[in-house]
Order: structure tokens, then C-alpha cells, then sequence
């Protein structure tokens, strides 16, 4: 018996030793592998719905065909401008105000409260009201992208720098740290983590902003290509973009989380 156990844990060594230094390739066939499927299974149901549903070589056909002579370039360029200017206003309001309700109490009492709301009213139904005070152009198409993406952001900072130990801010106050010094030496590194964890999810969200700000005030970029399809019953150019946009979702997320390796290496190496 203790020989089993000797043989069962050592066995369980190795395994974890290669789950440690073959983490990346092992995550990586992992994945590779849920997509094998998901597409199999997409091919052989994809006659089983009528004209709602095609197989994935016809979405892949589809998709090739836009890619090479259709819009969805043209699409893309345009609904990327909306995209990079939400992303980025999400994430610099986002983290100034979720830093602010954190570290200043009077004004966390006096709008602390207007996030909250914000955040549970959906935001399709604010697309009315945001069209009647500000036109169907541009920006109100970027706010509507920032009202969906910016509360990850904006949430993950303000509980992050709340939740800084009181120790980290007692130290800093032994060595007489400025109020400058305290945001540059304990705050700011200590909330990065958080504000990358709720960037990565807006990375995501900003792209679903930019389809429902597209759809609902004067359709153009790749909602345009998707209405026109839906309209039509164009079933195979509707599925190619909507694949096309997750793809784009993934590796936009994933640059993320390169990014954020990059940022929080010390994290990384402290957890294994």
C-alpha cells in the first residue's frame, strides 16, 4: 500500500511539474481543441435549422468572399474608429472616477450612488433618450459604447483602492509620504491589478457598444453589414460577421493580457 502511494505521488509530481513548464503549449492544445469541436459541431447541425442556419464552411465561405471583395473591411475601419475612441475614454474615465469615490469620501456620498443606477438601468434603454439630446452622430454612438464598457473599469478601481490595507497606508504615512507620493509609491501599484481585470473585460464590451451604438443610431460600420444580411436572410454573411467580430474580440483580448503581463510581471512571478 505504501508503495502505491509512493507511485501515486510521484506520479503527481510529474504531472504537476509538466503543467508547470509546459503551462503555455497545454492551455494553448486545450483551446485548440474546444474549437475543433465547436466548429464539428457547428458543421454537422448547420443544415438543421433551414435558412436561420448554415454549416461553417458556408459562414467561412462567406466570410472569405466579404473579406476579399465585399464591405467588411470598409465595415471594419469605420466601427474601429468608434471602438478605439470608447475603449479609450472608458478606460481614462473609468479609472479617474472609480479613483476618485474611492479616496474622496464627499464625493463618493454624492454620486457613488448615480453609478449604481447607471449600471443596473439597461443601457438600450437610454439609446432614446441619448438620441433626442444629442443627434444620431458620432459621439452619441461613443457614449452609448461607453455607458455598456466602462463600469468594469470604473467598479474594479474604486473597490481596489479600498481595499489597500490599512498597514501599506501607515507605512507610508510613518515616512511621511505626500499625498502625491502615497498615489505614486501604494495606490496606483496596488490598483493596477484591478483596473487590468476590469480593462480586459471592457476590451470585450467595448466591441458589443460599438455594434448597439451602430444598430440603434444611424446604422453604419459592421451593424450595417449585419442589418443588411438580416434583411435580407443572408444567414451565411450574418454568421461570417458575427464570427469575424468574435475573432477580433479574442485577439484584442488577448493583447490585453499580454499587456498586463507585461505591467504586473512581479505578480506573475509571485504566484507561480
Amino acid at each position: 500500500m505504501t508503495a502505491v502511494a509512493a507511485a501515486s505521488a510521484s506520479l503527481s509530481r510529474r504531472l504537476a511539474r509538466l503543467r508547470s513548464v509546459h503551462a503555455g503549449p497545454i492551455r494553448l492544445a486545450c483551446y485548440a481543441t474546444s474549437l475543433v469541436l465547436l466548429f464539428a459541431a457547428w458543421q454537422a447541425f448547420g443544415d438543421s435549422f433551414g435558412v436561420l442556419f448554415v454549416p461553417f464552411t458556408a459562414t467561412v465561405r462567406a466570410l472569405w468572399a466579404m473579406l476579399d471583395r465585399g464591405p467588411l473591411l470598409g465595415a471594419l475601419w469605420v466601427s474601429g474608429e468608434l471602438y478605439l475612441v470608447s475603449l479609450a475614454l472608458s478606460i481614462v474615465i473609468g479609472i479617474a472616477i472609480g479613483l476618485a469615490l474611492a479616496r474622496f469620501r464627499l464625493i463618493a456620498a454624492a454620486f457613488e450612488p448615480y453609478v449604481f443606477i447607471l449600471y443596473a438601468t439597461p443601457t438600450i434603454s437610454l439609446v432614446p433618450f441619448i438620441s433626442v439630446i444629442c443627434g444620431f452622430g458620432f459621439w452619441p454612438k461613443v457614449l452609448v459604447s461607453v455607458l455598456i464598457s466602462i463600469f468594469p473599469i470604473l467598479i474594479g478601481v474604486m473597490e481596489g483602492a479600498r481595499s489597500i490595507p490599512n498597514q501599506h497606508l501607515d507605512v507610508a504615512a510613518m515616512f511621511g509620504s505626500s499625498e502625491g507620493q502615497l498615489w505614486r509609491d501604494v495606490v496606483v501599484p496596488y490598483v493596477t491589478p484591478h483596473a487590468m481585470t476590469g480593462i480586459k473585460q471592457s476590451i470585450a464590451l467595448a466591441m458589443a457598444g460599438t455594434l448597439v451604438g451602430e444598430f440603434f443610431l444611424n446604422p453604419d460600420g459592421l451593424a450595417a453589414v449585419l442589418l443588411e444580411g438580416t434583411t435580407t436572410l443572408d444567414s451565411a454573411s450574418v454568421l461570417a460577421v458575427t464570427l469575424f467580430v468574435a475573432a477580433i474580440a479574442v485577439l484584442l483580448v488577448s493583447v490585453g493580457e499580454l499587456i498586463e503581463r507585461r505591467l504586473l510581471r512581479w505578480r506573475h512571478s509571485a504566484i507561480g
